[in-house]
């Protein structure tokens, strides 16, 4: 924060999100970390984002569908088996059918959350945001929540 030159991190961190977040604070005081949205799941943040208009990830519109499951630590190489789908809309307000494709796709995979590119793979519309983070590292967090 000092070489930043500001005083508090703002964070969107929530207590659902992983295991180690599950004490998660509002204020970290030693940290001087504010989490305003600690007590929030998966659920309030879209029904949020989608009642107050709230721009979005253009990642979220995009389903990947595929024949057979794909490995997560797999899942960032190029040309794998699965083809990219625009939706038109968040993933999360598509039905089945249009996350599937017709005739369905076996597996579809989107973006619920966002890394960079190394740490960050899809992951079936029914996992948590976080199965898709860091899956090929021994960390569950970046290096700006371990400070």
């Amino acid at each position: 924060l000092a070489e930043c030159n500001k005083d508090i991190l703002i964070t969107g961190r929530r207590m659902n999100q992983a295991a180690q977040r599950v004490s998660l604070d509002v204020w970290e005081d030693g940290k001087r970390t504010l989490n305003p949205m600690a007590g929030w799941t998966w659920s309030d943040i879209i029904a949020y984002a989608d009642a107050n208009g709230v721009p979005v990830n253009e990642g979220h519109n995009f389903a990947y569908r595929a024949q057979a499951p794909i490995e997560a630590t797999k899942r960032h190489l190029p040309n794998l088996p699965w083809e990219k789908v625009p939706l038109g809309k968040p993933f999360w307000q598509c039905t089945e059918k249009e996350l599937k494709g017709d005739p369905a796709a076996p597996i579809t995979y989107v973006f619920k959350s966002f890394g960079d590119i190394h740490t960050t793979v899809p992951v079936e519309p029914h996992e948590s945001e976080r199965a898709g983070r860091f899956v090929r590292q021994a960390k569950t967090e970046c290096g700006i929540h371990t400070r």
